[in-house]
């Protein structure tokens, strides 16, 4: 008897506390920190006509990115790619760095590491087919 009377009152005060302490709870467990690591797919565009890639390129970039839990989870990383422009490029070898930059990164998340960090593509002349 003593005990249901216990929970019975303040029984508003009583769910009001809860409900804080759950959602401060709630709060917490999502700031924390966390790593994540991502294979974000490498598309090459606009190669430019009569020329044609002849190094292998890797299809995906690993990166490395941290933030709050909350953050990465709300992400759609799947959505994500790293296009390359290789419109005005000529013959020869074009070295991409600083490939975190092509990758739209929301506020409070940050890219600790990207591997591989340069992309080199190798352009050369596509042979025209002689006539016989």
């Amino acid at each position: 008897m003593i005990m249901s009377r216990f929970l019975r009152d303040n029984l508003p005060i009583k769910l009001l506390a809860l409900a804080l302490a759950a959602a401060l709870w709630l709060m917490a467990s999502g700031a924390r920190q966390e790593e994540r690591e991502l294979l974000v797919p490498l598309v090459l565009q606009n190669i430019p006509a009569g020329l044609a890639v002849e190094n292998r390129i890797p299809p995906e970039i690993r990166v490395m990115v941290s933030g709050p839990r909350f953050s990465l989870r709300g992400i759609q990383w799947e959505r994500r790619t790293i296009l390359l422009d290789l419109s005005g490029l000529g013959e020869g070898i074009s070295t991409f760095g600083g490939l975190d930059r092509h990758l739209k990164i929301p506020p409070g998340i940050s890219v600790s590491r990207v591997y591989p960090s340069t992309i080199e593509v190798r352009l050369t002349r596509v042979k025209k087919k002689g006539k016989h």
